[in-house]
């Protein structure tokens, strides 16, 4: 299985995900940063691998969410 942070560069990276699909930038960077990215949103990269002649599939998303990031606070 590949991770969001792989899909992401196997696509071109950020800002050419966000230029190609019109996704905000700040989106994309938040998906690779977390390593997630939402289920309705998987359909359009999934298109977008497509174009590109990449083997970006459903499946190749995992299916997990984030683990919450814990912070010092959080900690204390």
């Amino acid at each position: 299985m590949q991770t969001v942070p792989d899909i992401i560069e196997a696509l071109g990276g950020v800002t050419a995900i966000s230029n190609e699909t019109g996704i905000p930038l700040t989106t994309v960077h938040s998906w690779k940063r977390a390593r997630f990215v939402p289920r309705w949103r998987v359909p359009t990269l999934v298109a977008l691998a497509s174009k590109l002649g990449k083997s970006v599939t459903e499946d190749s998303f995992p299916n997990l969410r984030p683990e919450p990031v814990s912070t010092e606070q959080e900690a204390a």
